[in-house]
């Protein structure tokens, strides 16, 4: 299986507005990770690819 993050498996994230959507993709690009944004005021916010893509980073420093 291909690693979250990678093109093959790219991060899913959504959120309810354009600004946090632009925070959330200059720190994945920083990163070097590959993620789809979604942008929907109606849905609930759900940045948990982020969140565990973060939390592997910081266990391999």
């Amino acid at each position: 299986m291909s690693k979250l993050g990678s093109s093959a498996r790219p991060a899913v994230l959504f959120v309810n507005s354009e600004e946090k959507a632009n925070e959330l993709n200059a720190l994945c690009e920083e990163m070097g990770w590959k993620v789809i944004i979604n942008i929907d005021p109606e849905k609930p916010e759900d940045i948990s690819d982020s969140q565990r893509l973060m939390g592997k980073k910081l266990k391999t420093r």
